[in-house]
């Protein structure tokens, strides 16, 4: 049995916050004087506030002081000492500067990039990569009565696919080559 303790037990957004130091959020907020008006909904807890709304996918203020006050219990752990009224999130949303949020992301992207899927990518290796895509386009009877293959039952079922290769780098097809609709893309071969 695995006896690392790392996240075992903690909520993901438990798990997201113990990434973000929370010194460098007050040094961050002191600097750029985010707190100045505001007695209890400070700068952290309206970062915490806005990382819940996007993991629970809350898109309105109603929708999200609601979900908060639903785990009221439970907001202690993330560092909030109570959940926000809905005209204190609108007033925060519209007086604290985004520059704020900013300056916390490029601290966290400075501080993590490092351990980043995509940061790994050297630029001459991604040159290599192709992406293969292929898509069908069922066909009318009408129109084109010999399309396709004609089923046990005599019915025909017609169409063709489109297989397109894209260069990862650009996002743009280099190659489309259009068979039938049960021609496999595995089975082609591309030549670039």
């Amino acid at each position: 049995m695995n006896k690392s303790t790392n996240f075992t037990g903690q909520p993901i957004l438990a798990q997201l916050l113990s990434l973000i130091d929370k010194s460098s959020v007050s040094r961050i907020a002191k600097k750029r004087q985010s707190d100045r008006y505001s007695k209890y909904f400070k700068t952290w807890d309206h970062l915490v506030t806005m990382l819940y709304s996007t993991l629970c996918g809350a898109t309105a203020l109603r929708e999200l002081t609601t979900g908060l006050l639903a785990s009221e219990g439970k907001l202690r752990h993330l560092g909030l000492i109570r959940s926000c009224r809905r005209s204190t999130l609108s007033e925060s949303n519209k007086r604290r500067s985004s520059e704020v949020f900013r300056e916390i992301y490029m601290d966290l992207y400075r501080k993590w990039h490092h351990v980043l899927s995509d940061s790994r990518i050297e630029l001459e290796l991604f040159k290599q990569f192709y992406i293969v895509d292929s898509t069908v386009f069922s066909l009318f009877k009408d129109i084109l009565k010999v399309a396709g293959r004609p089923r046990r039952d005599g019915r025909s079922k017609g169409g063709i696919k489109a297989h397109t290769l894209v260069h990862a780098i650009e996002l743009m097809p280099c190659l489309v080559r259009f068979t039938a609709r049960p021609q496999h893309t595995i089975t082609l071969s591309y030549n670039i």
